[in-house]
């Protein structure tokens, strides 16, 4: 029998240009968001409130488990169009606290001069964790030179850090920042010697808390290959460890699309594609698990069934059992979600279970994670072929060895025209879903008024008929 849990697991590789716009950032001006809704309906609103000259998305969306009515949700923001100057910037990682499961939410914005990729988590003591990229400086630098990235028809350097703040009343104050890791100019980090290849380690930082140790772990990838490393703090986040490569020269990421982490019962998980592995035909996905941190990991091959050959795994932790863990991804047509499950710690899998609502359209964006009474909660998005596209969810629930799914509930009410890169902006490269006691919540980047923003979600669980 399971435990309630309260695990929120931060959440997918960005692109490079996340860190390099950072720096011209406008925070939407909101001052509270109240939507329009009783307590049991479905609720639906635009959260960040940015107007035309930025774009938001990428939320986090972080559940107390001292006080399950209590959520925090960030988001990543940039100036819109892509490279413009943006008015002053004030808090590029946002902030929101609810204090009654969703319903309303108060200004409580993450105090980082420069952010992006913003993560957020609490802690089983309640404390808050929230920051993400904080970028110190670009520089041109000819091109071909280490670490340096294409950017507006030349190369440069950027110098940034993967920040973290802690709050220990849901984001009304912080902590002074803490780097976990990131560019060698601003360190020092304690990268383990020969573990990987520690070049500008900050890109698309991700943030999971064991709520059965309290131990922090904080992950991110090298901005010149994808490369992923984690390192972790056993004091509140005050400090952390050593930094450690989540890949090895036998199971080598490769430059291929670095994966997500997840943290419960003294164990933490890393999913990613590898570029090959002992017997086996990759790109292939690698889940594996570490008892010390990620010092040494135990590994194993996902069997997977037509699925996309390079896609990026999504995986989430049960911590009311241990062992068990899914694991998301789009199979080969790009028209279903792929879920697999396993029971001890990837030895054997069990999938996949396929999601996704009829007719065979494009899915993109997708997340997964289990809530906190056990229920594994999964969002995609929905592309048409007139260019627009919706949000879905389902929640699915075990019987026997397999993970069966509600039918797909369409979360948004209003399908959104899928705007190009260069009219889009940047910040919006994953979806976002969580399930407390009553409520699936689930966020996303929308753009159905324009510029990309932040939308808000809350669904009961009772809609998912059957979960």
């Amino acid at each position: 029998m399971r435990r309630p849990r309260f695990r929120t697991h931060v959440g997918l590789a960005g692109s490079l240009l996340v860190a390099l716009l950072a720096v011209f950032v406008v925070t939407p001006g909101s001052a509270s968001a109240k939507p329009a809704a009783g307590p049991h309906s479905k609720l639906e609103t635009d959260l960040a409130g940015n107007d035309s000259r930025s774009t938001t998305g990428e939320p986090e969306i972080a559940i107390n488990p001292r006080n399950p009515n209590n959520l925090f949700a960030d988001w990543t923001t940039f100036a819109y169009p892509p490279g413009t100057s943006a008015p002053p910037q004030t808090y590029a990682c946002g902030g929101l606290s609810s204090m009654n499961d969703g319903l309303s939410w108060q200004p409580a914005p993450v105090t980082l001069g420069s952010c992006a990729d913003a993560v957020a988590a609490f802690g089983p003591d309640g404390t808050l964790y929230a920051g993400g990229i904080a970028v110190g400086g670009l520089t041109n630098v000819p091109c071909g030179t280490p670490a340096s990235i294409t950017f507006g028809g030349g190369c440069i350097l950027v110098q940034a850090t993967d920040t973290l703040l802690r709050s220990t009343n849901s984001g009304r104050t912080w902590s002074a920042p803490v780097k976990t890791m990131g560019a060698a100019s601003l360190g020092p980090f304690p990268f383990a010697p020969g573990s990987g290849n520690p070049a500008q380690t900050f890109d698309r930082p991700w943030v999971d808390v064991d709520q059965s140790t309290g131990t922090v772990y904080a992950s991110g990838a090298n901005i010149a290959d994808h490369e992923r490393f984690i390192t972790a703090s056993t004091n509140r986040g005050q400090s952390f460890g050593t930094i450690y490569a989540v890949d090895s020269p036998t199971y080598p990421s490769g430059g291929l699309p670095s994966g997500t982490i997840a943290a419960a019962n003294g164990v933490v998980a890393v999913a990613y594609t590898a570029a090959q592995a002992p017997g086996a035909k990759c790109p292939c996905v690698i889940f594996e698990t570490s008892t010390d941190h990620g010092a040494t990991f135990t590994r194993h091959i996902v069997p997977v069934h037509n699925a996309a050959a390079t896609e990026r795994p999504f995986v989430t932790a049960d911590a009311g059992a241990k062992g068990h863990y899914a694991l998301a991804i789009l199979d080969s047509t790009g028209t279903k979600n792929q879920v697999y499950v396993t029971d001890n710690s990837g030895t054997t899998w069990h999938g996949p279970t396929q999601v996704a609502e009829a007719p065979a359209n494009q899915r993109f964006k997708p997340w997964l994670s289990f809530g906190t009474s056990g229920q594994l909660t999964l969002v995609w998005r929905t592309l048409y072929g007139n260019g627009t596209y919706d949000v879905w969810a389902a929640v699915g629930r075990e019987e026997g060895q397999r993970e069966v799914f509600s039918a797909p509930l369409r979360v948004s009410s209003a399908a959104a025209p899928y705007p190009p890169l260069s009219k889009q902006g940047e910040g919006d490269d994953f979806s976002f879903i969580t399930a407390g006691r009553q409520y699936v919540h689930v966020g996303w980047g929308d753009s159905r008024n324009g510029p990309t923003q932040f939308w808000y979600a809350r669904i009961p669980l009772s809609s998912f008929g059957g979960s």
